[in-house]
């Protein structure tokens, strides 16, 4: 028998430029703070899962609209360049290629999003990828593009019998707001713990907490719920267990899209049949890796790099 094929994933969502300032701390309301250092990179959520899903081993797609312009150029060749295919991107005539403003420090950030071209993704082109959406083992959607076309194609991959992954970023409200064909199609939701809190409409603390994951289990329905806790790692119930993932240490270079970076690897390995402790342990190698460099897309790693991380721990 020849080698298992890879995962075929397809991801739909926003793809845009980073605008990114890195300072000491981050401002207060009304506050400005000096001595800062920025830095432009490819972006968006989608984005970020896309290029982690392909370096981490799986086929990967990804559905998208940008604009007619330099920033949507480039970012079609950072996402081939990581070998994630980009036949199913749109290019929009009439909008410019969405950009986010972060700001980041001391290993935290806070963003604005503006989705652009990525914002009028339509029912047409969830249409035009069907194909590919019905041949993939599973759909990836987040909540920076409108949930209801990611409903759309979420329906579209559940009548297929496909896998469906709710990345609920950013979370917007309780979960019963999100639309009810894509509650009703998740059967995996990735959460960090600020999200998983505005789901349930509570705090989730700072610590991993197998009650507040239990019940967001229950409230979602999905079969896999994954709640990452930055530092303090992550926590899965998934076929009605609990799993605990400590994080690794780091020394923080740049936190933002490590959280892209964990679900890329801890899905692939779910998707490969890897246990949920193996794929919890690969995502937080991941994590570990992506903060501790500069950059989005550059700070991805590799299948290889992510093997090379846990052979090295004890």
């Amino acid at each position: 028998m020849g080698e298992p094929r890879p995962p075929r994933i397809v991801v739909l969502g926003s793809v845009h430029m980073d605008l990114i300032a890195t300072a000491e701390r981050l401002p207060a309301p009304g506050e400005s703070v000096t001595g800062g250092v920025f830095a432009m990179a490819p972006g968006g959520k989608a984005g970020n899962q896309a290029c982690q899903f392909a370096l981490a081993g799986a086929e990967t797609a990804i559905v998208t609209r940008l604009g007619d312009d330099d920033f949507g150029a480039h970012l079609v060749a950072a996402l081939a360049g990581r070998g994630v295919d980009t036949a199913h991107v749109s290019i929009d005539k009439e909008a410019a290629t969405g950009a986010s403003t972060v700001l980041a420090a001391a290993g935290d950030y806070a963003s604005i999003i503006a989705p652009g071209a990525a914002g009028r993704l339509s029912s047409e082109d969830v249409a035009r990828a069907r194909p590919v959406i019905k041949a993939a083992d599973a759909l990836i959607v987040q909540l920076e593009i409108s949930a209801e076309i990611s409903a759309v194609a979420a329906a579209i991959a559940a009548g297929a019998g496909r896998r469906v992954i709710l990345n609920a970023s950013p979370a917007p409200g309780p979960w019963s707001v999100v639309p009810k064909p894509l509650r009703d199609a998740t059967t995996h939701l990735v959460v960090n713990r600020v999200e998983a809190g505005r789901l349930l409409g509570c705090d989730f603390g700072v610590a991993p907490d197998d009650v507040a994951v239990a019940e967001l289990a229950a409230a979602s329905g999905a079969g896999t719920v994954i709640v990452t806790y930055g530092a303090e790692g992550s926590m899965a119930y998934a076929d009605g267990a609990m799993v605990r993932q400590p994080g690794f240490s780091a020394v923080v270079a740049d936190a933002v899209g490590a959280g892209d970076a964990f679900l890329g690897a801890a899905i692939v390995a779910l998707l490969e049949a890897l246990p949920p402790d193996d794929a919890l342990r690969r995502g937080a190698a991941a994590g570990a890796i992506a903060v501790a460099r500069q950059g989005v897309y550059e700070a991805l790693p590799s299948r290889r790099e992510i093997d090379g991380f846990l052979s090295e721990q004890v």
